[in-house]
């Protein structure tokens, strides 16, 4: 029994002692995003608040942020980067535009366009009638799409272009849009218009999720005399002892006319372990290979 009761403990006192395994929904090293303007193509005159473009550019940075997935980069602080290296956000997604250049700023480049973003009105039952009193039941649909292309921004390739629409509908005497406006969650999230569009929210990150689940990470080395870098540390998820891949451009295959990356073929250098790991920047030491030089594209082994 003594023997049996012994066995237990050392067990117990092993298991503990043991490192656990990696959940499976634990974050990888999150990609960075930069959200781009969402283009308003939209008529709306029942609607007098700010503008759709804007709001929903907010709400998406908002929601990437709870995510907790994605480092999301502000607009301001997007315009001051962009405004450093004299690039606008059409350069971003520009062939043409230096690819070192603009990987420095982010990995991901969200772009949508608001194709529709109102409600309309059905009637069942006899006349509406908007205060009390008789009439018929009321039935208000929402609706709001967006065109939405995902962009790599090292190469300009685009990842996913698509149409996500989603709809909200609500029974109700009465349907108020006086009050309903971005930045007034209360009203917002009352009205079909307001719930359609946090759907269409939740379907862009949806659709980045699928697009990047099986996308390596990529970041840059630096170098500076003997030592390296990668530029991304701990608000990206890189951890102490990561190895990585080190990989560099040999050959970028354009289209003649277009002028649009076909494809981009890569020798490798060798590869390298973080051994410091700071906001902002990663410490690297050589595992193998040699000749690593600054713009070295690194992917996680």
């Amino acid at each position: 029994m003594k023997a049996a009761v012994l066995s237990l403990v050392f067990f117990l006192l092993f298991s503990a002692l043991m490192p656990l395994p990696a959940k499976a929904d634990e974050p990888g090293i999150k990609f960075r995003i930069i959200v781009g303007g969402f283009v308003d193509k939209t008529d709306h005159p029942w609607y007098h608040g700010p503008s759709p473009g804007t709001g929903m550019a907010d709400m998406l940075i908002t929601a990437l942020v709870k995510t907790g997935k994605f480092r999301v980069f502000e607009r301001a602080a997007l315009d001051e980067l962009l405004s450093e290296k004299n690039l606008s956000m059409s350069d971003l997604a520009n062939p043409s535009a230096d690819a070192q250049q603009k990987l420095e700023i982010g990995d991901i480049l969200i772009k949508a366009t608001i194709t529709e973003f109102g409600y309309k009105e059905s009637k069942i039952g006899g006349a509406l009638k908007r205060f009390g009193g008789g009439g018929g039941v009321g039935s208000y649909t929402g609706r709001v799409a967006v065109d939405l292309r995902l962009i790599d921004i090292g190469t300009s390739e685009v990842l996913w272009a698509d149409a996500i629409s989603k709809e909200e509908t609500s029974r109700s005497l009465n349907l108020s849009t006086s009050q309903f406006q971005f930045g007034d969650n209360k009203a917002f999230d009352d009205h079909v218009v307001g719930k359609a569009t946090r759907k269409v929210i939740n379907g862009i990150i949806d659709k980045l999720d699928e697009q990047l689940k099986n996308r390596p990470w990529q970041g840059l080395l630096i170098t500076a005399d003997e030592y390296l870098f990668i530029d991304g540390g701990s608000e990206l998820g890189l951890k102490l002892g990561m190895v990585f891949e080190v990989k560099r451009q040999s050959k970028v295959v354009k289209h003649p006319k277009t002028g649009k990356i076909l494809k981009v073929i890569y020798k490798q250098v060798g590869t390298v372990k973080a051994t410091e790991v700071d906001d902002g920047v990663t410490t690297v030491e050589v595992v193998d290979g040699s000749g690593f030089e600054t713009g070295d594209i690194v992917t996680p082994k």
